[in-house]
């Protein structure tokens, strides 16, 4: 039997449109919306892959009006304009539609309906099937023998008994159920008060609108009257949706046939449009050669190439090994590059079994492979290592240099880290180094999973064939030092040359100690304030299930969702597809009004409390230096501030009863004390110093408590006559101002009318009005340069200031005077902390500095060492930056991180 032929009809528009609001919305780091671009990408790959079209066509509305907007002006009246985001991605179909190499079809009056109507009435056939591949119900009304629908999106096939199903009626008769019931969605007429379900049970019984008319009086007399009011309408309706089968085309059978995908053309979109996981599949590994790649297992071969890099003026280095963290992790290999297409790899602790690459299995090695040892290699390389005329570059430089530096391996020269680089030209996007291959190599790079394996089959590193292990870890070496050449010149051109070789590269060696270092834990001490938030939480779910009316999963978003609004009938339920949304927002929202949702708040905050610091800090203890090694991370967020992860030490609540019981799990060791220095309101000094605010300088080039002063403002009442509870709002306006806080989201902070928020602004802002002019200054800028910089020239692209998107460019407003602020706060900490780290070894040896949260650093300094430690930090610290206002440090010491807080 021969295997019937299928041509699929593609609904353009409607994939379009579904897939932008199916997705998040996307944008390029330029702002270019994508979002529905990218998901009907996706969609018409899928097809192409799994349903094997013989013939396709893509099937386009245009913009020209069509003969139903001739016969009836009203016609889609109603239906919104496509939001601006989503306009600004049509220029970008038809390229799309062309570099996959799929035939499209459009005509200038008709709709992408009549075209797919007649399209499938002509090549629908005994020998050819056709697909519709839509989610619109109108189209239904095509459906026969031959010519079936399929809505990709649901994953839902139609032949005419589905179209039974949803209307009671054969495919014939679709159109008499929608003329009846109409259209509201595009304005169409149809009978008010006769829905889809009324419309198909009577056409169902009287076979067509004419039908009913005529029998309209054995319905009842006000089914009756519109009815017969209505009928005009409901025939008119039917014209309407009826679907033009006989448009003239051009197209014949042949022209449907999809042709091959246009590679280059296809890439160079899919590069524009930042479509990483598309642009991945399209990118050919055969960018880099790997013919030059050496495997050099001989010590007489690695003398002949340590000389080799004697005589180079840069290298690249890249270690692979045993684990993420670089506190404990060992060494298996290290691959150095020196050229374009020149690197090698020394193995030094494979065990190798075999190895996948590509799917393809390596040779089988049943016993350890011939290679040199970790000592003796790292004798061999170490003068070239420790030579300061030699520049050093690597990708995420600063993992390679803790674990060197653990194991007494120097490292010296100026360095290189590609993934800072990246991070500076841009903080957006994916700094990974398969990520930046892909962007600025056109090279896919050998994956991770592809050499080890996955699942049960994954091999350890130390397991995988030489040959494998080569190619992947010299390809990494390769690639950053390529890299650097790209990278290092547009540094420079683009202003950020002074920020990545002043502040971000120095940083890593001191972000090195600091890790290496870590921080001391009473392990004890953790547990017993694990068991006392155990039964904290067990006392708050006994409160909840009492107020509730009964026991339910607090945990459930489902369950809770239908305790607060079914069971207890709170009012404003916001249902999603698994029941009512319980987010923070709405519990904060419902907590104004009941004791419930204000406990379900803090059973939540403890609940995750105890599992992210409690429990995972007694997890992370080292066992070999019973301390907690966080890892700082560079190039992690938008405004430049370190975060630091397993554990992450930034998000311990510095003023709540249980953070501070935490931080009293942060210990010193014996005959020292933990000094904590922090920055006293420095965004609100950067504030001042950049508006140029005479209120603002003046009080804090008098040592005034600002808080006091905008609370004066706002309530009318003298400085020294503030209360603490009106001092506290001044405390909150400040800081509101900088985080853009619009006055609802200033009452449910205060727990106050939105009126009353918008006073307490409108005060602020009479209070320091240069504030409110220089935020206004920075957002113009910004949205005329499409980014923002800190005083040290770190840029954040905002993209979406341009952008049509109102909830957007308002976020991008707010983030564009955020950034400004603290952005420069995180700078100048940085700043502090390159200095301070060069100078404290010479007046106390044995002192470390060991975390850094936001504003605030700790060190673990000798007792008799505590007065020059502070005097130090206190002097790097508030000199900085120089500024129009003094930065003002304050510091403390204690035994434990609480008692140190100052």
């Amino acid at each position: 039997m021969v295997k019937k032929k299928k041509l699929y009809l593609i609904d353009g528009a409607n994939y379009l449109f579904r897939a932008y609001f199916a997705l998040p919305r996307l944008s390029t780091s330029k702002g270019q919306p994508t979002g529905g671009l990218y998901g009907f990408t996706q969609m018409m790959l899928k097809l192409i892959r799994e349903e094997k079209p013989d013939y396709i066509a893509i099937c386009l509305d245009t913009a020209e009006p069509t003969f139903r907007d001739k016969i009836y002006e009203e016609y889609k009246a109603t239906r919104p304009e496509p939001p601006s985001d989503m306009v600004a991605q049509f220029p970008y179909v038809h390229p799309i539609i062309e570099a996959l190499g799929l035939p499209y079809v459009e005509k200038p009056g008709f709709e992408a309906d009549d075209i797919i109507g007649t399209l499938a009435r002509r090549f629908a056939s005994d020998e050819l099937e056709v697909v519709i591949v839509s989610g619109d119900k109108d189209l239904m009304q095509l459906i026969g023998p031959g010519v079936f629908m399929l809505d990709e999106m649901k994953g839902v096939r139609f032949g005419q008994k589905e179209v039974r199903e949803k209307f009671g009626v054969s495919p014939d008769r679709v159109v008499e159920v929608l003329g009846l019931a109409g259209d509201p969605s595009d304005n169409v007429p149809g009978v008010p008060g006769v829905g889809l379900k009324t419309a198909s049970k009577l056409i169902a019984k009287y076979g067509s609108i004419e039908g009913v008319v005529d029998n309209a009086k054995g319905l009842g007399p006000a089914m009756a009257e519109k009815i017969l009011k209505h009928s005009g309408d409901a025939k008119f309706a039917r014209q309407l949706v009826t679907i033009d089968t006989s448009v003239s085309l051009k197209q014949d059978l042949k022209d449907l046939e999809p042709g091959k995908l246009k590679l280059k053309e296809a890439r160079e979109l899919f590069k524009e449009l930042e479509f990483s996981r598309l642009l991945d599949e399209l990118t050919p590994h055969s960018a880099i050669s790997y013919e030059k790649y050496q495997l050099t297992t001989e010590e007489k071969d690695l003398t002949k190439f340590a000389k080799l890099l004697k005589g180079k003026d840069i290298f690249s280095l890249d270690l692979e090994t045993t684990s993420l963290d670089p506190v404990r992790a060992d060494i298996v290999g290290l691959a150095i590059a020196w050229g374009a297409g020149e690197a090698a790899y020394i193995p030094v602790a494979h065990r190798s079994k075999s190895a996948r690459k590509e799917g393809e299995l390596f040779e089988v090695e049943n016993k350890p492979p011939k290679q040199i040892s970790r000592q003796r290699a790292f004798e061999l390389l170490g003068p070239v290592l420790a030579d300061e005329r030699i520049r050093k570059v690597g990708q995420n430089l600063g993992y390679d240099l803790t674990i060197l530096k653990r194991l007494g391996v120097t490292v010296a020269g100026t360095q290189f880290d590609t993934m800072l680089a990246s991070y500076v030209l841009d903080p957006a996007g994916d700094h990974g180094l398969d990520a930046l291959a892909r962007t600025h190599l056109d090279h896919k790079t050998i994956r991770y999973e592809d050499v080890v394996g996955k699942g049960k089959d994954r091999l350890e590193f130390a397991e995988v064939a030489l040959k494998a292990a080569r190619d992947y870890a010299c390809e990494d070496a390769d690639v950053a030092l390529r890299l650097e050449r790209i990278f290092s010149p547009r540094l420079e051109e683009e202003g950020v040359g002074d920020l990545f070789r002043r502040i971000e590269m120095p940083l890593v060696e001191v972000l090195v100690d600091m890790q290496l270092a870590g921080v001391k834990v009473d392990a004890q001490r953790l547990a017993a304030l694990g068991r006392s938030f155990s039964q904290r939480l067990k006392e708050l779910e006994n409160k909840i299930h009492s107020l509730a009316g009964g026991p339910f999963n607090i945990n459930s978003p489902r369950q809770l969702g239908e305790v607060l609004f079914t069971r207890l009938g709170f009012k404003g339920g916001k249902r999603t597809k698994t029941g009512y949304s319980t987010s923070q927002s709405v519990l904060e929202e419902l907590a104004l009004e009941h004791e419930l949702p204000q406990l379900v708040l803090d059973y939540r905050s403890l609940a995750k409390l105890m599992s992210t610091n409690v429990d995972a800090l007694i997890s992370l203890i080292n066992p070999d230096t019973g301390r907690v090694h966080t890892s700082f991370n560079q190039a992690a967020t938008a405004t430049g501030r370190l975060s630091s992860s397993d554990p992450n030490l930034q998000n311990i609540p510095v003023r709540s009863e249980e953070g501070r019981k935490i931080r009293e799990a942060f210990i010193c060791e014996n005959g020292c004390v933990l000094i904590s220095a922090d920055y006293s309101q420095i965004e609100l000094r950067l504030l001042a110093h950049m508006s140029g605010d005479g209120a603002l300088l003046d009080a804090f080039g008098r040592g005034q408590d600002v808080h006091a002063i905008t609370a004066s403002g706002i309530f009318g009442v003298p400085p020294d006559k503030i209360s603490d509870a009106q001092r506290s709002v001044g405390k909150t306006v400040n800081f509101a101002t900088i985080y853009g806080q619009t006055p609802y989201g200033l009452s449910r902070q205060l727990r106050i009318e939105v009126e009353e928020a918008a006073t307490y602004i409108e005060s602020y802002f009479e209070k320091y009005p240069q504030v409110a002019s220089y935020r206004q200054q920075v957002i113009d800028r910004a949205r005329k340069e499409g980014e923002v910089r800190t005083l040290f020239g770190r840029r954040r692209r905002l993209p979406d200031l341009a952008g049509g998107n109102l909830q957007s460019a308002q976020f991008a407003e707010r983030a564009a005077f955020n950034t400004v602020l603290q952005g420069t706060a995180a700078d100048i900490i940085k700043r502090a902390m390159i200095e301070i780290h060069a100078s404290l070894s010479g007046i106390s040896p044995r002192s470390r500095m060991i975390l850094q949260v936001h504003d605030e650093l700790l060190f673990e300094v000798p007792q008799s060492d505590v007065d020059r430690v502070i005097s130090l930090v206190k002097e790097r610290m508030e000199k900085a930056a120089e500024l129009a206002v003094p930065l003002v440090v304050e510091a403390g010491s204690g035994l434990n991180w609480a008692q140190a807080h100052p």
